[in-house]
């Protein structure tokens, strides 16, 4: 059972409406929204490229297609960009196409690709078109590559919690020189292989191991980690090793039952909040 008079609560419901009434309301810090080295990298590693391509803007619509022909035909370094023109990644896009009624694979690989299968293809995807109607492909390609950014943006909310609860934890003990954090920790022994989010030790001595989750919506994800850090929290029992479950969001409103029912179980079940609160109990 969560050990709420440990923590401080006189009751387990008095638990519960502090965990719930503490939820954070995000976790997107002001780094979540674009990975602004990674846009500005991959432009930069581009730019001769994209200068060439960027001459296009100024050849009448009528000359274009020869134009764009001859570039990539010359210089077959541009190829593989053309589809990040489309925010698409990779160099091979498949389509569907209508007139052969089959699906077919285009390469944009600069060693490897049918000049005319391209050429075919910026046509009829409106790429082409495209010249004509921008003035700068660079700003362009700016704009796109933060869209494709945002894909990413799950990953970073997983990650960007993670990093939240750590720095915490390394403020907490920042003046206990016996006390080292651990990030991605998998020396600790269990019966199925486990890495950790993060171990605290005392000395050599594994004291606390952590799970770090965020959820801002329901869903069967949290259901089932729930379940599973509960033969977690046995593991860790037989090797008299502390397990606290630091887990926030605003989808455990809807999900609290789950956590009252695993909550029999594991014995230190945390948001954000409560940890910064409660932390020093446990040093």
């Amino acid at each position: 059972m969560v050990e709420y008079e440990e923590l401080g609560f006189p009751s387990f419901q008095d638990y519960s409406m502090e965990f719930l009434d503490s939820l954070m309301l995000t976790n997107h810090t002001y780094g979540f929204f674009v990975d602004w080295d990674k846009v500005y990298n991959k432009l930069v590693m581009s730019l001769f490229e994209i200068s060439l391509l960027n001459g296009l803007n100024k050849v009448p619509s009528c000359d274009v297609e020869e134009k764009f022909r001859e570039l990539i035909s010359t210089y077959p370094n541009v190829v593989p960009i053309l589809p990040s023109i489309l925010a698409v990644r990779g160099k091979k896009v498949p389509v569907f196409d209508q007139e052969l009624k089959q699906s077919k694979e285009i390469k944009f690989n600069k060693t490897q690709f049918d000049i005319d299968e391209i050429v075919d293809f910026a046509i009829n995807s409106g790429l082409l078109g495209l010249f004509n109607n921008i003035d700068d492909l660079y700003s362009y390609l700016l704009g796109t590559e933060v869209g494709l950014d945002t894909n990413a943006r799950k990953n970073r909310s997983g990650h960007i919690f993670e990093d939240i609860v750590g720095n915490l934890l390394e403020e907490k003990i920042d003046n206990f020189s016996n006390y080292h954090l651990v990030k991605e920790d998998s020396s600790v022994s269990i019966i199925r292989n486990k890495r950790f989010d993060y171990v605290l030790y005392d000395e050599d001595i594994p004291k606390i191991a952590f799970e770090c989750n965020f959820y801002s919506s329901h869903g069967s994800k949290p259901i089932e980690v729930a379940h599973a850090y509960t033969e977690l929290q046995k593991e860790l029992d037989e090797q008299g090793i502390k397990f606290i479950w630091v887990t926030d969001g605003q989808g455990w409103k809807k999900m609290f039952s789950t956590l009252s029912n695993v909550a029999k179980d594991i014995d230190y079940i945390l948001n954000y909040a409560m940890l910064n609160e409660k932390f020093d109990i446990f040093l």
